[in-house]
């Protein structure tokens, strides 16, 4: 029994650990991605950004997922183009999940399909 507490404990320890350590997404962030320019957006975003997880709220999105969220298409095919995952999770959902929660567009999830996407 001692085990099965400390073992939640400690994975609850990591999981509100990892939620506490990712970066904020700030405005400027989310302005270049809204803006659907890849030059406004390449101003904000570094390409070891591409794979991290920001949080926005309360909700964790690498900026492909944001991008899916928000049908910017010429963002997610930047990024896509530019070695970011297309399956990378963040708060356990891939870009594709998110495009199917947030009822993306059904051309957005054919890129994400048609650059290996799945739904793990």
């Amino acid at each position: 029994m001692k085990k099965i507490i400390s073992t939640t404990f400690l994975l609850g320890m990591l999981l509100s650990g990892s939620m506490l350590s990712a970066q904020k997404m700030s405005q400027e962030k989310m302005k270049a991605i809204y803006s659907d320019d890849v030059a406004t957006f390449k101003k904000q975003f570094t390409p070891g950004d591409y794979n991290k997880c920001f949080l926005v709220g309360d909700i964790l999105y690498s900026p492909l997922g944001f991008s899916v969220m928000s049908d910017r298409k010429n963002i997610i095919n930047f990024l896509l183009d530019n070695k970011a995952s297309v399956n990378k999770k963040c708060q356990n959902r891939t870009p594709l999940e998110v495009a199917d929660e947030t009822k993306g567009s059904e051309e957005v999830k054919k890129i994400l399909i048609a650059k290996g996407g799945n739904r793990n």
